[in-house]
């Protein structure tokens, strides 16, 4: 439903964020046009599930931030608060990162299956027309063989 093409540069994880003007289109490229009402609320769902993935991986940055800068009892209230800002940030760093990685890779082995696919259909429309072809001359010696 979403693609990668229509991404907002701010979000944290590289979760694709549609536009208002943005519906699926034939090959889900997000063409822009008239919006029927299903096309439009899964728009709309998909922005919603969006939105939220992305408050619960802050969600999680910041708790793990904060158990992590209780680890240092001995600082005070206002280090442990940069402490744990620090360390939710690249919590969220090292989330993206990993997603972007796993993007990656997805459109490596997307494009690697699509040539082999292409390669092995290729692959059997030669060999049906050469069992064809097989089969239309055996045919034909054996109709001449009987007539």
């Amino acid at each position: 439903m979403t693609t990668r093409r229509h991404r907002e540069t701010g979000d944290f994880v590289g979760h694709p964020v549609r536009r208002d003007g943005d519906a699926p289109g034939p090959a889900g490229r997000g063409a822009r046009g008239p919006h029927s009402p299903a096309a439009e609320a899964s728009v709309g769902i998909a922005r919603l599930e969006g939105y939220l993935l992305v408050q619960r991986a802050r969600n999680d940055a910041a708790e793990a931030g904060t158990a992590f800068a209780r680890r240092f009892a001995w600082l005070g209230p206002q280090e442990q608060a940069e402490i744990a800002r620090a360390f939710a940030e690249e919590h969220l760093s090292v989330r993206r990162r990993m997603l972007q990685a796993t993007v990656a890779r997805a459109d490596e082995l997307r494009e690697e299956y699509s040539r082999r696919y292409a390669f092995l259909r290729r692959r059997l429309v030669a060999a049906v027309l050469g069992l064809s072809a097989a089969a239309s001359v055996v045919l034909a010696v054996a109709a001449r063989a009987i007539g």
